[in-house]
């Protein structure tokens, strides 16, 4: 066999070779990227109120950064909205207002005042957190720890930002936004009931299972001040 038939052989098995190189990466970035979007079909079906999303990795290489990614905000995310949801629905801050917590408590009501400014600090800092982590910016910070690469960028800002995921961010940033006023009116109202029941000790007292004020003012302001507490717990 001559030199150029020895030379032809060999460029066609190269050329092959690449061929079936550049197939298999194809089919390998087409299966990755179907992968991809199959889980965040998955991820979009979980509760964040609920659910984790710190769920196995499906893909590799970029798209895996991109995966990762995703799932760590949205897990961050859904434990930040879990911790607020906690705070909001304390069985103490429900009863902190109670007849019980009254007698037990008053009528200096150190602990049950404690307790509101410390959940109070707790909850804004936590709110203002999540408020910022819903920030665009802070969204895409989490690609670029990974990777730079401007096509798995685009993509992670495709899938977090034109999609049905940030339909819902979007809307629990209003959310949070109406339920940090509304919360923060519940801890406010409260603790001014409470440093009104300080104030005019002895002007109230407990009996049969309710309050008892010594004239109507006093009664009508305290159920103002209840009423105002009453209606934000329904719209929170």
């Amino acid at each position: 066999m001559d030199s150029r038939k020895k030379f032809f052989i060999t460029f066609c098995f190269i050329l092959l070779n690449a061929f079936l190189i550049v197939g298999f990466l194809v089919i390998r970035d087409a299966t990755s990227l179907n992968q991809l979007k199959k889980e965040m079909n998955e991820l979009t079906k979980l509760n964040v109120t609920t659910d984790r999303f710190n769920r196995k990795i499906k893909t590799t290489g970029g798209y895996a950064a991109v995966e990762i990614s995703i799932k760590e905000y949205l897990d961050g995310y859904a434990v930040g909205v879990q911790d607020i949801n906690s705070l909001v629905h304390d069985p103490q801050l429900s009863k902190i207002l109670s007849y019980e917590n009254y007698l037990e408590d008053g009528p200096d009501f150190k602990n049950s005042i404690a307790y509101l400014e410390e959940a109070k600090e707790t909850f804004n800092t936590e709110i203002d957190q999540l408020l910022e982590d819903l920030e665009e910016d802070h969204i895409m910070e989490h690609i670029h720890t990974r990777t730079n690469d401007t096509y798995y960028v685009s993509l992670y800002e495709q899938l977090m930002l034109d999609g049905e995921i940030n339909d819902e961010l979007y809307q629990s940033k209003d959310l949070f936004s109406k339920t940090k006023v509304q919360v923060n009116s519940i801890y406010d109202t409260s603790l001014a009931i409470l440093n009104f029941l300080i104030a005019y000790d002895g002007s109230w007292k407990l009996e049969d299972g309710q309050i008892k004020f010594a004239n109507d003012e006093l009664c009508q302001y305290y159920n103002s001040l209840i009423a105002k507490v009453e209606t934000k717990k329904g719209d929170s």
